[in-house]
């Protein structure tokens, strides 16, 4: 996990927190089972950029990470309530996260962390691209 419940708290008003995890009629609590799927989601959302470049699961956790783990955890909790359309806020900083994530994949920006060592391999069992070979070259053309 790349943050905590107390790291959520530090963004979100209690009151919120407790209506977006609890599901009683009335919310009375934090559901801490609800906010740990999100925080999980966020992480395996996370290691899907990361996986390949850094080795996981990232120890010490870099304080951007952190940061982008809350992000992201608060928009999946605000994603459990179907009828409810996060604050503008919330979405910013979520897609800002995946823009960030996006760079760190690409190696546009480092984490500090020990990196694997460059490049993006693809994992085995993933997807792979074959094509025939290409028909007209610059030797079949040359004439034309």
């Amino acid at each position: 996990m790349y943050c905590s419940l107390g790291d959520i708290q530090a963004t979100v008003p209690a009151n919120d927190l407790v209506q977006l995890t609890d599901d009683t009629v009335p919310p009375v609590a934090v559901n801490q089972v609800n906010v740990d799927r999100a925080i999980t989601d966020a992480g395996e959302l996370i290691d899907g950029y990361l996986r390949g470049r850094y080795t996981l699961p990232l120890s010490p956790v870099p304080g951007l990470i952190n940061t982008l783990a809350a992000d992201v955890a608060v928009y999946r909790l605000y994603a459990r309530r179907i009828k409810l359309t996060p604050p503008e806020g919330v979405t910013e900083r979520y897609k800002n996260a995946l823009k960030i994530l996006e760079q760190v994949q690409a190696g546009k920006i480092t984490l500090g962390a020990e990196s694997t060592g460059g490049d993006v391999t693809p994992v085995a069992g993933g997807p792979q691209f074959v094509a025939a070979d290409r028909v007209f070259t610059r030797d079949t053309l040359g004439d034309f």
